[in-house]
C-alpha cells in the first residue's frame, strides 16, 4: 500500500519543479504538515514569502509536536541539505526569529542552509506595541489581530519609511531612519540607542543568513532544484481578496505567496490549495456564513478567558497540565455528545474540542462551521483547481456532517462569493448534509474511505470546478492519502 502512495505521489510531482503550499480558507488549514511532506519527500528549497510570526504552522515529527512562526517547516531537513529561505514579502521580528533558532539549538536541528531575505522588512518595538495597544480587541467589531506588530510594520513599508534587514548592518543608515520614523510614533519616545543595544545580539546572530534571496532562488531555479513555497495564512484573510477590513496586511494568494520570494505566478508548476473539510475554522473577528452558533459563537470566542482548558474546563472533560500543555482525549464521550448536540453553539465548541482549534501563535479558541463550497469554488479561481483537504479525521463519530453549497438572503439565493462585510453576516447557508463516519486515521488508498465522505468530496469537486489531490487522515506524515 505505501508503494501505491509513493507511485502516487510521483504521478502528482512529475515534470514539477516549482510547488506552492496556500490556504484556501481562512489559514490555520495545516500548511505546516504538508510543507513538511513535500520538505521530505521532494523538495531541494522550502521558501516563505508573506507575513511574520502571526503564522503558527504545526508539524508532527516522530509523533513530537513542532510549532514554528518564521521558519518555514522544512527546517527540520537542514540536516538533509534541504535550504530554507526567510523571502523579501515576510516581515520578520529578529527577536522572535533568535528565539526559534534558540529553540532548534536545544533539539540539535542545524540551520546552515538558511537564508533570511536581505530585502524583508523589520518588525521593530514599537510596532508591537502599537499593535497591541490598538488592534488585538475583537470586542466592538474589533480585528482581532495576533498583537505581534506584523500590520503596523506592513503599514510602514507602503508608507516607504521601513526598515529592511540590510539596514540593520549600517548604523548610520539605521539611525537615520529610526529617528525619521519617530514622528510616527510619538507616545513611543523611541530611544535610538536603547533599540540597538537591545537588537544587537540578533542583529549579529543573523547576519551570516542575510542575503540577496531573490538572487539566490532563481540560481536555485536554474540549477533544476525543486523548490516548495510555503504560503502563510489564508486567502479569505488576504488584503486583496479577504473579507476586508477582517483580514490580515499581506496577500496570501498565489500571486502574493510567489511574489514574496521573488518568483511570479507562471513559474509554480503545482499549487496545493488546502481546505479544512468537512468543517473549517476561523480565528478573530469578521464574516463566517457557515459558522456553527453564528453570532453566538463569535461573541463567545471574543470574549477574555475563552481558552482550551477553559472549556474543558466548563464542559467536564477530563484533562491533565503538564509543562504549560494541556492533554486530553479529543474523542471523550463527552466531546462526541457536544459534536451530535441539536444546539449549533454546542456543536461548534465540540467540533473545536476534538479537532483542537485553537491558535498555535494565540492559543485564541478557532470559530467552527461546515466548509463552504462557495469560498472553494473561489478559491479555485484565484489559487487553481488543485485541493488537499485537511482535519478530514477529526470529526470522526460525527453521526453526520454538512457542506454548504449557498446562501439564501431575503428569499434569493446565491452561489458565489462576494467581499462584502454586510452583505455576507447577513446571509444564511444552505446545507448538505452527509451521513458521519468512524475513524480512517489508517485508511491508506481514496477507495476506503467511508461512502458518505467520498460522496461528500465528489460534490464538493463537481461544484467548486477543482480536484482534490491528497486527503489528511492524521497529524503525522505518512497520514496522508495521494490521490
Amino acid at each position: 500500500m505505501q508503494k501505491v502512495a509513493d507511485d502516487n505521489l510521483s504521478n502528482l510531482v512529475k515534470d514539477k519543479q516549482i510547488i506552492a503550499i496556500v490556504c484556501n480558507q481562512f489559514g490555520d488549514t495545516g500548511k505546516g504538515k504538508f510543507s513538511d511532506y513535500f520538505a521530505s519527500h521532494w523538495a531541494d528549497v522550502i521558501a516563505r514569502g508573506t507575513g511574520g510570526n502571526n503564522a503558527g504552522h504545526t508539524i508532527v515529527v516522530n509523533g513530537k509536536q513542532k510549532i514554528f512562526h518564521l521558519l518555514p517547516s522544512g527546517i527540520t531537513e537542514d540536516k538533509n541539505g534541504k535550504i530554507n529561505i526567510l523571502g523579501n514579502g515576510m516581515v520578520i521580528d529578529i527577536k522572535a526569529l533568535c528565539e526559534e533558532l534558540k529553540e532548534l539549538e536545544k533539539e540539535n536541528i542545524t540551520y546552515n542552509n538558511l537564508m533570511i531575505s536581505k530585502d524583508a522588512h523589520v518588525i521593530m518595538p514599537w510596532h508591537v506595541s502599537q499593535d497591541r495597544a490598538k488592534n488585538m480587541s475583537q470586542k466592538s467589531g474589533g480585528i482581532g489581530s495576533t498583537g505581534r506588530g506584523i500590520g503596523p510594520c506592513y503599514a510602514d513599508k507602503i508608507a516607504r519609511r521601513g526598515i529592511k534587514k540590510s539596514d540593520l548592518f549600517d548604523k548610520e543608515i539605521l539611525e537615520k531612519k529610526v529617528n525619521k520614523i519617530k514622528q510616527f510614533y510619538p507616545e513611543q519616545n523611541i530611544d535610538f540607542s536603547q533599540v540597538l543595544q537591545e537588537l544587537s545580539p540578533c542583529i549579529e546572530k543573523i547576519k551570516p543568513f542575510v542575503k540577496n534571496t531573490i538572487q539566490e532562488i532563481h540560481k536555485l531555479k536554474e540549477q533544476g532544484k525543486k523548490i516548495c513555497i510555503e504560503g502563510a495564512q489564508g486567502l479569505f484573510l488576504s488584503i486583496e481578496h479577504g473579507t476586508y477590513p477582517y483580514v490580515t496586511s499581506s496577500d496570501p494568494s498565489l500571486n502574493g505567496t510567489a511574489n514574496g520570494v521573488g518568483l511570479n505566478a507562471r513559474d509554480i508548476d503545482l499549487t496545493l490549495g488546502l481546505i479544512k473539510f468537512p468543517f473549517m475554522t476561523r480565528v478573530g473577528a469578521g464574516p463566517f456564513p457557515t459558522e456553527l452558533g453564528a453570532k453566538e459563537s463569535e461573541d463567545h470566542c471574543a470574549q477574555d478567558g475563552i481558552t482550551l482548558k477553559a472549556e474543558l474546563k466548563k464542559y467536564q472533560i477530563p484533562h491533565e497540565e503538564e509543562n504549560g500543555k494541556i492533554k486530553y482525549d479529543p474523542s471523550h464521550k463527552k466531546i462526541l455528545e457536544m459534536i451530535n448536540s441539536q444546539d449549533s453553539l454546542i456543536q461548534g465548541i465540540g467540533i473545536r474540542l476534538a479537532a483542537s482549534e485553537y491558535g498555535a501563535t494565540t492559543g485564541r479558541p478557532r470559530r467552527t462551521g461546515w466548509t463552504d463550497a462557495i469560498l472553494g469554488k473561489y478559491a479555485r479561481r484565484i489559487n487553481g483547481p488543485r485541493f488537499i483537504l485537511t482535519k478530514v479525521d477529526s470529526l470522526a463519530g460525527a453521526e453526520k456532517f454538512g457542506i454548504c453549497y449557498g446562501y439564501k438572503l431575503n428569499n434569493n439565493s446565491f452561489i458565489e462569493y462576494d467581499q462584502d462585510e454586510k452583505f455576507l453576516k447577513q446571509l444564511v447557508p444552505e446545507i448538505k448534509y452527509y451521513p458521519g463516519y468512524k475513524n480512517i486515521s489508517q485508511i491508506k488508498d481514496f477507495g476506503s474511505l467511508p461512502e458518505g465522505l467520498k460522496q461528500a468530496i465528489e460534490d464538493f469537486e463537481d461544484f467548486t470546478g477543482g480536484k482534490v489531490a491528497i486527503i489528511s487522515v492524521g497529524p503525522e506524515r505518512e497520514q496522508t492519502i495521494v490521490r
